[in-house]
Order: C-alpha cells, then sequence, then structure tokens
C-alpha cells in the first residue's frame, strides 16, 4: 500500500511539463531556414575559408556560413533561397570562383 501513495503525485506532474513546447517552436523556427551547398574552387586553408564565409556573410538573409576547403563545399543557411549570383559576386570578391551548386 505504501508504494501506491508514492506513486499517486506524480500523476500532477506532467501537465506542467514545458519543454516539448519549447523544442516544438524551434523546430518551427528551422523549417523556414533554406540550406545551399555550393562547390567553390580555390579554398586550400582556414584563411580561405574565412575570407569566403565573411563575404557570404554580407548577403541579407544569410543565417550562418560553413566553408570546408578540403572539400571546397559552402553551405550556407538562409532566411529564404539566395540569388545565385549574390552568392556568385560574393565568392569573387572574396578571391575565389564559385562552380555551382553542389
Amino acid at each position: 500500500m505504501g508504494s501506491h501513495a508514492a506513486h499517486a503525485p506524480l500523476a500532477h506532474h506532467p501537465p506542467l511539463h514545458q519543454p516539448p513546447k519549447r523544442r516544438n517552436a524551434m523546430t518551427a523556427e528551422t523549417k523556414n531556414q533554406v540550406t545551399t551547398v555550393y562547390q567553390v574552387t580555390g579554398m586550400t586553408c582556414g584563411h580561405c575559408e574565412g575570407a569566403v564565409s565573411s563575404e557570404i556573410s554580407g548577403i541579407e538573409g544569410v543565417s550562418s556560413v560553413e566553408a570546408t576547403a578540403a572539400t571546397g563545399r559552402v553551405t550556407i543557411v538562409s532566411q529564404a533561397p539566395l540569388d545565385e549570383e549574390a552568392v556568385r559576386a560574393a565568392v569573387d570578391e572574396a578571391g575565389y570562383e564559385l562552380a555551382g551548386q553542389a
């Protein structure tokens, strides 16, 4: 009988638990983001990655940029699809060449 009394108060706690609502809100925000991967030629080091990332980060709507010299890939997360010519201009400004989407 003592074990039943110990479980009774737990029945009151689940309705107060709120983290799933927060996770759903964050998931909804990420669904509005667009991830695009481009191939960039000429990157050979961390300095290259930084230069390309810095220029692309200046494009309106860009949330994050990850450039990887080893593969030549640049992953861009943005609020909406980006104009490829804007990405090309940013990569050119950094001194590299946009080969297109990977």
